[in-house]
């Protein structure tokens, strides 16, 4: 007897047929069994004067894959049945895949690893690095045994961390190339730094003794939360209340110029990264 089986991609329909080419009286039967639980699947008969055959149709899915299947034929003349197994190889694609990064925390100046995992695929996954659309070279390819028969697959991304770099997103494509199919998964780099203040237009500003000025700066730092102080000649100017100088984050507010507020102020700005300082020069004009 033969025992044939037409091979699936994942969860296509799949046909295990036992075929007899002997003569035989009375004629033969043939049924189907899964191991190891070996019980009995239904399938259909087809008898002709020559043989008979038994033909199991199933619905794949990745858990058939590895699957042994046994079909056993036999009539009243035999005492042991005749039988013939098939292992069945089921081909599907990964799930799904993750990327990790170490150290958790990126700060300029310090090599970071990508590494990305994609789970279970038959045959292996092949994986791939993306940045800004360019491909780029991964390291420590490695692969494992993964659920159902398949293996899982890990690449690699080596990279030396720079302050412009943060929020950049690296891409990790996982594909299996016998069924076409590929999932992305992408990540945010996350890199820590003081603030920086954009420089301002001009360090110098003037205006006009009685007159309301108000001065703002920008600064950036990963952290976003960022903690403002104004200061002149050491004092530190109040953040709250109804004063005539008075300071609101990165902004400076003076609602009436006086010829004694010219000066240095200095700004300083802190995250849980450190700080950063800028000083601006207040120039008072007469009327």
């Amino acid at each position: 007897m033969n025992l044939q089986a037409t091979l699936p991609t994942t969860r296509k329909l799949i046909s295990i047929f036992f075929l007899s080419i002997r003569i035989a009286h009375p004629l033969e039967r043939g049924v189907f069994f899964i191991f190891p639980h070996y019980f009995q699947i239904k399938s259909v008969s087809k008898t002709t004067d020559q043989s008979v055959s038994a033909e199991l149709s199933i619905k794949a899915n990745v858990t058939d894959n590895q699957a042994q299947y046994r079909c056993e034929a036999h009539n009243s003349a035999t005492e042991i049945p005749l039988f013939e197994t098939k292992v069945l190889t089921v081909h599907f694609a990964p799930e799904k895949a993750k990327i990790r990064i170490e150290p958790a925390e990126l700060r300029p100046g310090i090599e970071a690893t990508l590494i990305c995992d994609s789970s279970s695929s038959n045959p292996p996954a092949k994986l791939a690095w993306r940045h800004e659309g360019t491909v780029l070279e991964g390291t420590n390819n490695s692969s494992k045994a993964g659920l159902w028969g398949g293996t899982v697959s890990s690449l690699e991304l080596k990279l030396n961390i720079t302050q412009d770099m943060d929020g950049h997103v690296y891409i990790c494509q996982s594909t299996n190339e016998m069924l076409q199919r590929s999932i992305n998964v992408a990540v945010n780099l996350p890199v820590l730094y003081e603030p920086q203040f954009s420089p301002p237009d001009e360090t110098t500003v003037s205006g006009v003794a009685g007159e309301p000025l108000a001065v703002a700066l920008v600064a950036t730092g990963n952290p976003s939360s960022i903690a403002y102080t104004w200061t002149k000649d050491g004092q530190r100017i109040a953040s709250s209340g109804v004063p005539r100088i008075v300071s609101e984050g990165p902004i400076l507010n003076i609602t009436k110029l006086k010829r004694t507020d010219a000066g240095v102020y200095t700004c300083e700005a802190i995250n849980s990264q450190g700080s950063a300082m800028i000083n601006i020069t207040v120039q008072v004009k007469c009327k």
